[in-house]
This record gives structure tokens, C-alpha cells and sequence, in this order.
């Protein structure tokens, strides 16, 4: 009898594939999955929320060029740059490198959207099953920039509900039945 279940537990087991070791990246708005048919990460599930289709605006209703280059940086918001009244500002014109023209800006509407003075940042996941048969989550979270200046990027686990990228299920990994088969195999009943 034991040597009969030790057969049908060793063939569920072998048919749940392999485990997935070392490391995975996905995207901003991606999860990894554990493919056990190769045991290697695969991208999971991403979702996309793109920006809405709107335009800034300057004060005077011109359209703000953006992204725009200005003293060699890439400026993709209204910035406050050697602004002399404070306030944001935008190109309204630039040259084919994307330079600013001289004289062609303006402040920006205050009744620009929220997108206009800032841009988010994006997430992406770094999963590594580790030694110890743990998986951990790793993220970093760069490109976001308010009134155009960039922020530096910032580094978590993807379980800190304080952090930019908090999704503690990134790293989506199912390992139940593996550690059940795993330890089943190395139980009294295969040494016995």
C-alpha cells in the first residue's frame, strides 16, 4: 500500500513541473508568474492606464510644446526653471533638436491637468526565488519628475504599503503543491 501511494503522489508531483529559480524583471504594471512547464519566470498579467489626450496650455490658451530641451535637459512638464515670477512655464515653439526658441514660451494655465506639472513614474518588479526556496520582490521606481525637475529613482519590496510601488502580488508564485510533493518525497514513506 505505501509503495502504491508513493507511486500516485510521484506522479501528481511530477506533473506540476518544475519550480522557478533566479531572477525575473517585468515591467510597470506587470506581474511575474512562475511557468512550471519550463520552470522559468514569464511575464503575468499587465494592465495599462494610459494618460488621457489632452493638451497644456499657457496663460494666452497657446498650446505648450512638450517634451522640450532647455539648458541640455529634456523637460517633458511645465517647469519652474529660472522662472523669475515663480510660476510654471512651457516652450510654445522650439528649434529641430527640440530646443527651447528664444522668446517663444510663456507661463502655464493654472487650469492645466495635473500631468502638465508632473509626471508619474513607473514600477518595475525584480522577483528572485532564492536558495532557501523563498521568492522575494524587489522594485524600482524612476521617471517621475514635478515641474520638471526629475526625482531620483527609489528602491523597496513590493509588500511596503508606504512605497510608490506597493503590489505585494507581483511576484505571483503558487508553491503549495510543490513543497507538499517536495516533502512528501523526502518523508519517512520514501526512505522507509
Amino acid at each position: 500500500m505505501k509503495l502504491f501511494s508513493f507511486l500516485v503522489i510521484n506522479l501528481f508531483c511530477m506533473t506540476l513541473g518544475k519550480r522557478c529559480r533566479g531572477r525575473a524583471k517585468v515591467g510597470s504594471s506587470c506581474s511575474a508568474r512562475c511557468d512550471y512547464s519550463t520552470g522559468r519566470w514569464a511575464r503575468g498579467g499587465c494592465s495599462s492606464a494610459a494618460d488621457p489626450v489632452s493638451y497644456c496650455l499657457t496663460v494666452t490658451a497657446k498650446e505648450c510644446v512638450l517634451p522640450f530641451k532647455y539648458e541640455g535637459a529634456l523637460i517633458d512638464t511645465c517647469t519652474v526653471q529660472n522662472s523669475v515670477n515663480k510660476k510654471p512655464w512651457c516652450a510654445t515653439a522650439v528649434n529641430d533638436n527640440g530646443e527651447v526658441l528664444d522668446g517663444q514660451w510663456e507661463d502655464c494655465s493654472p487650469n492645466n491637468e495635473e500631468y502638465c506639472n508632473q509626471t508619474r513614474g513607473e514600477c518595475e518588479y525584480t522577483c528572485e526565488s532564492l536558495q532557501d526556496r523563498n521568492t522575494t520582490c524587489s522594485f524600482e521606481f524612476t521617471g517621475e519628475s514635478k515641474l520638471g525637475m526629475k526625482k531620483p529613482a527609489q528602491y523597496g519590496t513590493c509588500d511596503d504599503e508606504s512605497g510608490p510601488c506597493y503590489q505585494p502580488h507581483s511576484c505571483n508564485v503558487e508553491c503549495k503543491k510543490l513543497d507538499f510533493c517536495e516533502n512528501f518525497l523526502r518523508s519517512e514513506l520514501f526512505f522507509s
